[in-house]
């Protein structure tokens, strides 16, 4: 393959070709024009899909420091320490980027705002800037322990914005592996380092990604409602709820039938046709989903080979199947209860494993779990306990019927009806999810108006009537607007970025 331009100034062009082509090529119809734009786009994103691409040694990463924060192709680095809380001490050189302070946001897909979604456009620009990150930066993230899932998390938030893998890696082992290299010399009291601003701009990037990486509520919410996720992982896409503490367990006649998602919402159950994933072999219940179980006891990743066997679904108490597909550009959907902690899991399936088309639902059981339009009317109970007859186990406890707004309590050879009252929170019932959920379990009304154990959405658009994809538009939007674009902004004098940080 043709070596990757790395030389500053060739960078600027091919990004200046990366923005300008489409106009150009439509004004001038220069073949040779759009044939090295497609060029460079290969070659920046040659990397993306190799498994393993995403990761660098801490020893490699250490030559770089050593270099003076350089890699040997001219690369200036910014090791990004995306710890939630200030750790004790950070890897020599690494500026503190908490990701709730730089990577993410409150957005609405349409219907209503959901906190810790997604960076929009503008904060990501505002964000790459005053961390020194442009065109010609190797971006390196880590965090004081290598679970921490805001580690993948931060990393899915580039690969989101067309960051590829040639210029943004996690640290293999993060902080919890390079501390023991040369009795942890490399690590150091965590300061704010003088850093050269940027004007680099997500919308300086060569390809746009963003479907690719964040499945929208609107792009879940048709997979279930069509029939498009089964459990079993033969739909035409794959959803896996990957809660590590989805605890509540349904059951009749005291059989287990399921464990579902259950976190302070309107309801609990499982988005319909999800694939629950059953991690553990050496658990008796195979339902720890601890991404812990993905790293050796040093802190790196296991090899390929000895996690694809760790990855089973949840059949039954005790029991477990595999599901994930021979073809590696199946599309797959990992969730949780708020897209941060799924991120290990989506991580492992697209950068370990090389399933090529694998996406985070950002508002995953957050935004899913309090869209219901209906509540049980009967204060006395939650509808979760189901008492059969003879002796099986019901397929499903409340059937919704989402023509006449109505659900069913079934139990082993009886259905009874359950009176419903309007849930005077959300009313649009056009994106009433619980209707597309599976083992539902309806919160009761308290006498205060407020859903029992549920958590109130800030905002609701009652009239929306879109696709429920309006993040993942505005996103795409805005990064195809280049009329403000730098031009690559790739490093050099020119570009107001380029030194290692002052002081390493």
């Amino acid at each position: 393959m043709k070596k990757f331009i790395s030389k500053p100034a060739a960078l600027i062009k091919y990004m200046l070709l990366a923005v300008l082509a489409v106009s150009f090529i439509a004004a001038c119809g220069y073949d040779d024009v759009n044939e090295e734009k497609a060029q460079f786009i290969a070659d920046y994103y040659a990397e993306d899909g190799i498994a393993g691409s995403a990761l660098i040694e801490a020893e490699k990463l250490i030559d770089y420091i050593k270099a003076g924060y350089k890699t040997p192709d001219g690369k200036k680095v910014v090791i990004l320490d995306v710890s939630s809380a200030t750790p004790n001490k950070v890897v020599k050189g690494a500026v503190p980027a908490p990701q709730n302070n730089y990577f993410t946001e409150s957005r609405s897909d349409g219907i209503a705002v959901i906190g810790n979604m997604v960076a929009s456009g503008k904060k990501m620009d505002t964000s790459l800037r005053e961390l020194g990150i442009d065109g010609n930066t190797l971006v390196v993230i880590t965090a004081s322990s290598h679970t921490a899932n805001t580690i993948h998390r931060v990393f899915w938030t580039f690969k989101y914005w067309g960051f590829s893998n040639k210029y943004v890696k996690v640290l293999n082992g993060a902080n919890t592996y390079i501390r023991t290299i040369e009795n942890g010399i490399y690590m150091e009291e965590p300061v704010y380092r003088a850093i050269i601003p940027t004007t680099f701009s997500v919308k300086d990037l060569p390809a746009e990604k963003i479907d690719s990486y964040r499945a929208s509520f609107g792009e879940v919410f048709d997979g279930a409602k069509n029939g498009i996720f089964k459990e079993d992982g033969s739909g035409s896409s794959i959803l896996i709820p990957t809660m590590a503490n989805a605890a509540t367990v349904t059951n009749t006649n005291g059989q287990v039938i399921a464990r579902v998602a259950n976190n302070s919402n309107a309801f609990a159950g499982r988005i319909r046709g999800g694939s629950q994933l059953a991690l553990d072999p050496s658990n008796p219940t195979y339902y720890s989903n601890e991404p812990k179980l993905y790293f050796n006891a040093d802190g790196r990743f296991k090899k390929a080979e000895e996690i694809l066997p760790l990855i089973t679904r949840y059949v039954g108490e005790g029991e477990k199947a595999e599901f994930l597909p021979a073809d590696k550009d199946k599309r797959i959907i990992t969730h949780c209860g708020s897209g941060q902690s799924t991120a290990p899991h989506w991580f492992v399936l697209r950068e370990i494993l090389g399933y090529t088309n694998v996406a985070i639902y950002d508002g995953s059981w957050n935004e899913w779990g309090n869209f219901a339009t209906f509540y049980v009317k009967d204060t006395t109970k939650d509808y979760v306990t189901v008492t059969g007859t003879d002796n099986k186990p019901a397929s499903n406890y409340l059937i919704s019927n989402p023509d006449t707004y109505t659900y069913t309590e079934k139990a082993a050879g009886t259905d009874i009806s359950v009176s419903l009252g309007k849930n005077s929170v959300f009313k649009n019932v056009l994106w009433d999810t619980s209707f597309y959920t599976d083992y539902l379990v309806l919160r009761t009304k308290s006498d205060n108006g407020v859903l029992s154990s549920a958590s109130t959405l800030s905002s609701a658009d009652n009239e929306y009537d879109g696709d429920g994809r309006e993040i993942n538009t505005a996103d795409k939007n805005y990064q195809a607007d280049k009329s403000n674009t730098t031009g690559g902004n790739s490093g050099g004098a020119s570009s107001g970025g380029g030194s290692a940080p002052s002081g390493c």
